[in-house]
């Protein structure tokens, strides 16, 4: 069984990926910043290209910009 994907963008360090993946999803972050502890697989990257290009890869998606 696959588990769904999850496109975590303006990830931070990774709060809300953390109660998504125990939720069942295989969470990819993107955040502009490094982030060195971040969980799971993480791509430094502009959030909104990144989604342009990959968006399409994922089942759901989660973005938390900042204000």
């Amino acid at each position: 069984m696959t588990r769904a994907r999850l496109l975590d963008l303006f990830s931070g360090a990774g709060g809300a990926a953390v109660g998504y993946h125990r939720a069942g999803f295989d969470v990819v972050g993107v955040d502009n910043r490094p982030m060195p502890r971040y969980p799971f697989e993480f791509h430094q990257a502009d959030a909104l290209e990144r989604l342009t290009e990959h968006g399409q890869e994922f089942d759901a998606i989660h973005a938390s910009p900042p204000c």
